[in-house]
């Protein structure tokens, strides 16, 4: 088979899930969210082209830093499916990143105000609950 075939090979729901790890009903999930957009096959099964398992790997992997599905979804629609531009592919990875990064830094901040209680004393001192 030649990576042009390979590219235009489409996959059941199944060989997506496998392939990114995750379960069939996940896929639909994704695809409903807009991550991953599939079609139609002459039988009326769902098919997908080969990119949906990046991208299923990179919005997972975004998740995990508490970037939404909805985020990542917009991030992705900017790559054409089956591009083989490395760089597109980059610019989405590094924007997922930077966000992941503020997400991380907004977490810490919390996790160390958690960590002082600082939040507590002044709202006790200045006699009202906070909310």
């Amino acid at each position: 088979m030649t990576t042009t075939e390979h590219l235009a090979r489409s996959l059941t729901v199944g060989e997506v899930a496998r392939a990114a790890g995750v379960t069939a009903n996940a896929v639909r999930f994704y695809e409903r969210y807009g991550v991953i957009s599939g079609h139609r096959s002459s039988g009326n099964a769902r098919r997908f082209s080969i990119d949906a398992v990046c991208r299923i790997r990179l919005a997972l992997a975004a998740q995990r830093v508490g970037i939404t599905l909805k985020e990542s979804a917009g991030i992705l629609s900017r790559i054409p499916q089956l591009s083989p531009d490395l760089g597109q592919w980059a610019a989405a990875g590094e924007e997922l990143v930077r966000i992941g990064r503020t997400r991380i830094s907004e977490l810490q901040a919390t996790v160390n105000e958690l960590a002082t209680l600082d939040f507590l004393q002044s709202e006790v001192s200045e006699g009202r609950p906070r909310g």
